[in-house]
């Protein structure tokens, strides 16, 4: 079984029904099987005799090409796996060679091209119907093989959680390569339901969508929710339609969380923790009350919790090829005595000052807690007189002085927290996952180091 056999089985029964909208414009489940399996025989004629199979990247520069050739690949009987937008060719050759892949397929323009490597494509027998990229932030990214249910077997959890179902319209933006993107909407496909997209970055145009009524459940990382939440408290709307929202790959700060009370006053609201490697682990309802931010809630059913030293291991059938539970991301956390997790921080977003340890993603939290601070990243940076240091980049309320917001921020942080930069910005970049572009800011660090410290 695979995704392209899912929809097939889906458009024989829902036919005409919504399965996407890309901005104003439908796909009904018929629609587009049938551009899918055009999509396919393109890719088979430009083949030729060499024909496709075993693993195959895919580069396009949409969601909708990104999610046609997704299918049209599985169609013809090989395995995609889905590249991040905007690589370079010298990029996606570094991705081959470290995975042994064997060809890629490029689109542009509605133009698809197949280009070969030097090696053969891997033709090997597996119930491995996807490949997925790891983050690759410590290097070249490596692929993760995944059968169709590591996903799709937790799909009638993960939709009632969610609350997804038949009739619900689903929002979400962004890059099809986000894992959290292509679960999400493999799942709507599940349920049968509708996933709505925009091609646009202008959050307006999401505002349109959104503003229409239809979409109920909404899905997207905190960084594009805080995006959201500012435009609506601009013009002092608010989303009544939406009943669900879900959120993970980050933690929500208190004043996000207060803006996405009052602007989603009939939603229920969950932040999930998760990886790529597994699948949902734990979650929490975000809905009422005061929280600890920290706090990502109970296991998912079927979904086992240990700690060994204050590392986060997790028991789950649903998860990547080849690895043996219970797994490890290395990230910290700890129970509280209610079974739900406390998470401390990921394995990479920790620094170590000074024999202190420091958890960036707990200092990004408290930073963006500041009145005044409408936005912030914190990351961990090398000094070559001091060793691991600490670089904050900060999005400041227009009413708020630089140096009026140093102080608040020297005066909720500890001594040995406060960064060694704290640079001031217009916004905080966003890769096409919706996550923080590190590498736009740790260039930004540089140069300014270069020009002399930057003050703290």
């Amino acid at each position: 079984m695979d995704y392209f056999m899912l929809l097939a089985d889906r458009a024989a029964s829902l036919q005409g029904k919504p399965f996407l909208y890309v901005d104003e414009e439908p796909y009904s489940y018929a629609a587009f099987l049938a551009i899918t399996e055009k999509k396919a025989q393109e890719l088979l004629r430009l083949a030729g005799e060499d024909g496709i199979s075993g693993d195959v990247l895919v580069l396009a520069d949409s969601f909708l090409a990104q999610a046609v050739l997704f299918f049209a690949v599985q169609k013809i009987g090989a395995r995609p796996i889905l590249l991040h937008h905007g690589l370079a060719t010298e990029e996606v050759e570094a991705i081959a060679g470290e995975n042994a892949l064997g060809l890629w397929v490029r689109e542009h323009g509605g133009k698809p091209e197949i280009q070969r490597f030097s090696r053969p494509s891997d033709s090997r027998e597996t119930e491995d119907c996807l490949g997925v990229l790891s983050s690759g932030s410590t290097g070249v990214p490596k692929v993760m093989h995944r059968t169709f249910e590591s996903w799709a077997g937790f799909f009638p959890v993960q939709n009632k959680i969610f609350r997804v179902k038949e009739d619900s319209v689903l929002f979400l933006h962004g890059s099809l390569s986000f894992t959290g993107n292509m679960n999400t909407f493999l799942a709507v496909l599940f349920a049968g339901g509708t996933v709505c997209t925009s091609r646009r970055t202008a959050v307006k145009s999401w505002l349109s969508l959104l503003g229409r009524g239809a979409i109920d459940v909404v899905y997207l990382v905190p960084a594009k929710l805080r995006l959201l939440m500012e435009a609506l408290a601009a013009n002092g709307g608010k989303l009544p339609a939406v009943k669900s929202l879900f959120a993970g790959s980050q933690l929500i700060s208190a004043p996000l969380l207060a803006l996405l009370r009052e602007k989603l006053p009939n939603a229920r609201i969950l932040l999930y923790y998760g990886a790529s490697e597994l699948n949902y682990i734990t979650y929490a309802d975000c809905t009422d009350g005061v929280r600890d931010e920290r706090n990502l809630g109970r296991p998912f059913p079927g979904v086992e919790l240990s700690f060994r030293d204050g590392t986060i291991y997790v028991g789950t059938r649903f998860h990547v090829s080849g690895l043996e539970m219970p797994f490890t991301l290395h990230d910290k956390g700890y129970p509280n005595a209610r079974g739900e997790l406390i998470f401390e921080g990921r394995a990479q977003a920790w620094v170590n000052k000074g024999g202190y340890k420091i958890s960036l993603e707990r200092l990004e939290l408290k930073i963006k807690g500041v009145a005044g601070v409408r936005d912030a990243a914190v990351l961990g940076v090398e000094d070559e007189a001091r060793g691991a240091e600490i670089a904050a980049f900060v999005v400041r309320e227009e009413s708020v002085s630089e140096a009026e917001l140093r102080r608040r921020i020297r005066h909720v942080l500890e001594p040995i927290e406060m960064p060694r930069g704290l640079l001031f910005c217009g916004v905080i970049p966003l890769n096409d996952r919706g996550k923080t572009a590190t590498r736009i800011l740790l260039e930004k660090w540089e140069k300014v180091r270069s020009e002399g410290q930057p003050p703290a």
